[in-house]
């Protein structure tokens, strides 16, 4: 599909939406390495703002709030701001220090070195990715800490602003830490020559392809989260994001000649089709052993305890990329417990598949990796869209 000239603005949402996504998992590891502790850092895209309406969206104008200011400049001129509500910037302080909610009252030097760090972290996750995805400059300076009226704080810069451009783009995000959630303003305030950079840069299919890492990168970051409450373990799931391939490529894996352990979910409601997770026998009965907590080689074969640790496994997995898609789509979607199969991959392709087959040659795949307890486990994993929900995911990205 080709890039079209009547609804760059559309383009331009979709490219920041996946540009947020993407920061914020960035960021949350980032953070998570500097905190030391699991964060997770999460926002669903910019809106547009006028610069009239810039200081009332962050908040109440006359409360006082706490920010992190960056000026950039290269092929992106202009600043981010993340601002925070002066309650929840100490807040998040006492999270960092390890200190009991409250403790810190006023913004001291080390509060204001907490709330710097970590105004860099995010920032610089977000000005990467908007240099990598769009494929431009974007150099960020390093932060200030500024402590005033919210209007005080953001005023001066709408006034710069004003002269340059006359919108800001506006992201709310939520930072999770140790069970305690905070929530804050990420402000991008882009020169008119930057968000015309921006715009024309923003070509359909680079946007296609970014959509896709950002819905499995959303998806895979919110199956570890379900996964480590429910093992109440660390667990990391990774991938670099969907691929579209041709329906007959499924079967040119290395497991092509033996058989596979495959979790196989029907999807209902707005989306429709089914998912496949599929892995080799050797690293399903290992999974299970170190889901189930015992010695290596314990498991001999898929009994009922296992099947059922490998379902849960992939129900949790499986619903997260779901949600994560249809999240972006913006419909609803009833996922149903996955069925486990243990078979060739050709025939189990086969036997859920037909209709498949006949109706459309295309399917999504992310090669995924899954760490717990410092052990590495890759699978595939798959989605199958009706032709319907193939037409509604191709108009999504184009």
């Amino acid at each position: 599909m080709s890039a079209t000239t009547d609804s760059p603005a559309l383009e331009l949402a979709d490219a920041l939406r996946t540009v947020a996504v993407n920061s914020a998992y960035t960021a949350s590891r980032a953070l998570s390495k500097w905190f030391k502790r699991g964060v997770r850092l999460t926002s669903d895209g910019f809106e547009t703002v006028p610069i009239s309406e810039v200081a009332a969206s962050t908040g109440d104008a006359e409360e006082p709030v706490i920010a992190a200011y960056m000026k950039l400049d290269g092929d992106i001129e202009g600043s981010v701001l993340l601002v925070f509500p002066e309650k929840t910037a100490l807040s998040l302080v006492d999270l960092m220090i390890g200190a009991p909610d409250g403790t810190s009252k006023v913004l001291g030097e080390l509060e204001a070195s907490c709330l710097q760090e970590t105004g860099n972290i995010v920032g610089s996750a977000f000005t990467n990715c908007l240099s990598t995805w769009l494929k431009v400059e974007c150099i960020p300076a390093s932060p200030t800490v500024v402590h005033d009226l919210a209007t005080a704080v953001i005023q001066p810069l709408l006034v710069d602003q004003a002269s340059v451009g006359d919108e800001a783009l506006v992201s709310r995000t939520e930072f999770e830490l140790d069970g305690h959630q905070l929530d804050w303003s990420f402000l991008l305030l882009p020169s008119a020559d930057a968000l015309s950079v921006m715009r024309k840069q923003c070509e359909s299919d680079r946007v296609r392809q970014n959509a896709l890492h950002a819905i499995a990168i959303n998806g895979s970051f919110n199956a570890s989260r379900s996964m480590s409450k429910w093992l109440r373990r660390g667990v990391r799931l990774s991938t670099e994001g969907f691929e579209k391939i041709a329906l007959r490529d499924v079967c040119t894996t290395d497991n092509v000649d033996k058989p596979v352990v495959a979790l196989h979910l029907e999807l209902g409601s707005q989306l429709h089709g089914h998912t496949l997770m599929v892995m080799s026998q050797p690293t399903a009965l290992e999974l299970v052993d170190i889901l189930a907590q015992q010695e290596p080689g314990t498991t001999e074969s898929l009994n009922d305890m296992a099947r059922s640790c490998l379902q849960e496994t992939g129900n949790i997995i499986s619903s997260a990329f779901v949600n994560s898609w249809a999240k972006w789509l913006e419909i609803h979607s009833e996922p149903q417990p996955p069925f486990l199969h243990v078979d060739m991959l050709e025939a189990i392709l086969e036997t859920m598949l037909v209709e498949q087959a006949l109706v459309s040659d295309e399917v999504f795949m992310a090669k995924t990796s899954f760490s717990v307890d410092g052990r590495w486990f890759d699978w595939e994993y798959y989605v199958f869209p009706s032709p319907s929900s193939l037409r509604l995911i191709e108009c999504s990205m184009d």
